[in-house]
């Protein structure tokens, strides 16, 4: 029972999830900040009386098919258990309900040493050194959980106080993302969460408060009488993002990584970034995120696992998602095929850049007949136009495909256009070069605001017209 597979991080997720359930309103996460090392998590929710308690502490104490409260992310009655041993040998929790306080510990030693599930329980007294207990000594009711003898995160994080403060980190950042809704409140219940005294601050993996996140209406989809919502978001290509977003995107890895569907359960996250097989994960694809909320009435049909970390969707969902996860993708596709143009751009721009396709093949070819070209080679002569253009086609052919692919696949961001004041000097700059052979100021003015990168410039005409009749 202790090898299930938790990471430290959903271990103690899986016991916050009991915090939920006890209508607690604060949260909070400790790690002791020197030897020996311990962990604790403390509530002021309903608590539990001691018989409470004690069936809190059995294996399995409820049954799967058990009807729960809609905000009880509880599901097979063995997550306290088996994701607290899965780290420690000793399991410790105090409980105050009604004014009484209860202590029980599972200590894996004495199991051994007795050769039974002997519970142990405690007094105030014996319980006063453990980390957290004089904050919880000061709620009214609650419950704190306590980690003790840390055999297995040991082992898997290490030894050194740096490596048990690296994983706190980890932790804070896996909370934050988990419980992002109940931390701002987003359709749930409000609660606040802390580690170590400091407020852990949610991750929104949709940038939903982005003016510049595309969001869909919610999609409902029903079945056995309950009802699945899915919601859309394609996230702001990068480069139009502040570095502060641009953090908070990446917060999870790189975009194609975490694209798909982020499944919540009861307002709890317990799976994300997967297609579920009904798409594939793609380049195109990158910036779409799609949240789906289901009850946790509908356990049996997703076949959720004792961690909370797996779950696939029933035959009539998938079918739906199936359907979907392409009208869902194509915000993505068009962000990323249109970044950087403007909305009302004219109706015929000339690029710079040609896309020449064969089949499968495609390559670039710079545009000879673009304005700025032309300007260029206006007073060349044939010989040296001719040299001009080898030298562009040899621009075309070394052109780093691969190289670029690479660094856009890992999320790295391009460099920005130039300012709106550098491409009006530029242009400026060329009217001075080739106004003496034969061009006329206007054809140069109109031939610039429909060219890239010109055209993207606001009140380009106007602004340029002002610049070279001064």
């Amino acid at each position: 029972m202790r090898s299930i597979g938790y990471t430290v991080e959903s271990a103690v997720a899986d016991v916050i999830d009991n915090s939920v359930a006890a209508n607690a309103s604060h949260v909070e996460v400790l790690f002791s900040s020197a030897g020996p090392f311990q962990v604790a998590v403390i509530d002021d929710g309903d608590g539990m009386s001691r018989d409470e308690a004690v069936a809190a502490m059995r294996l399995a104490a409820t049954s799967p098919t058990t009807e729960r409260r809609p905000e009880d992310l509880g599901r097979f009655g063995l997550g306290l258990k088996t994701a607290s041993l899965s780290q420690c040998r000793t399991l410790t929790i105090a409980s105050r309900k009604d004014g009484d306080l209860t202590v029980l510990r599972w200590s894996l030693d004495h199991v051994i040493a007795s050769g039974e599930w002997s519970l142990i329980e405690l007094d105030s007294t014996e319980a006063s050194d453990l980390l957290g207990w004089d904050q919880f000594a000061h709620e009214s009711t609650g419950t704190l959980v306590h980690w003790g003898d840390l055999d297995q995160l040991r082992m898997s994080a290490g030894d050194e106080q740096s490596d048990f403060d690296r994983v706190a980190v980890e932790v804070r950042e896996h909370v934050a993302l988990v419980f992002h809704l109940f931390n701002s409140g987003d359709t749930v219940r409000k609660i606040g969460f802390k580690l170590n005294g400091g407020p852990i601050t949610p991750i929104d993996p949709f940038l939903s408060t982005s003016l510049k996140t595309q969001q869909t209406d919610w999609e409902p989809i029903e079945i056995d009488g309950q009802r699945v919502r899915l919601k859309a978001y394609t996230l702001p290509y990068l480069n139009k993002l502040s570095a502060v977003e641009r953090t908070k995107a990446l917060k999870l890895g790189g975009l194609r990584e975490t694209q798909g569907f982020y499944v919540y359960r009861g307002g709890r996250l317990v799976i994300w970034g997967t297609w579920f097989r009904v798409a594939p994960r793609s380049e195109m694809a990158k910036l779409t995120r799609v949240r789906v909320d289901i009850p946790n009435s509908l356990d049996h049909l997703w076949a959720l696992d004792v961690k909370k970390s797996t779950a696939a969707p029933p035959p009539l969902v998938r079918r739906r998602l199936s359907e979907l996860a392409k009208t869902m993708m194509l915000p993505s596709q068009k962000v990323q095929e249109f970044r950087g143009r403007k909305v009302n751009q004219p109706a015929k721009v000339d690029h710079m850049w040609d896309l020449r396709l064969n089949g499968d093949e495609f390559s670039y070819e710079i545009n000879i007949d673009h304005p700025a070209v032309q300007a260029f080679t206006a007073d060349l002569t044939d010989e040296q136009r001719e040299q001009f253009e080898l030298v562009l086609r040899d621009v075309e052919t070394t052109f780093p495909f691969v190289d670029a692919h690479n660094r856009m696949s890992g999320d790295k961001v391009p460099v920005s256009a130039d300012a709106d004041e550098e491409l009006l000097k530029r242009a400026t700059e060329s009217w001075a070069h080739v106004r003496s052979s034969g061009f006329e100021l206007e054809t140069f003015i109109r031939s610039l605001a429909i060219a890239e990168p010109y055209y993207q410039v606001s009140n380009f005409e106007r602004r340029l017209r002002e610049a070279l009749t001064q």
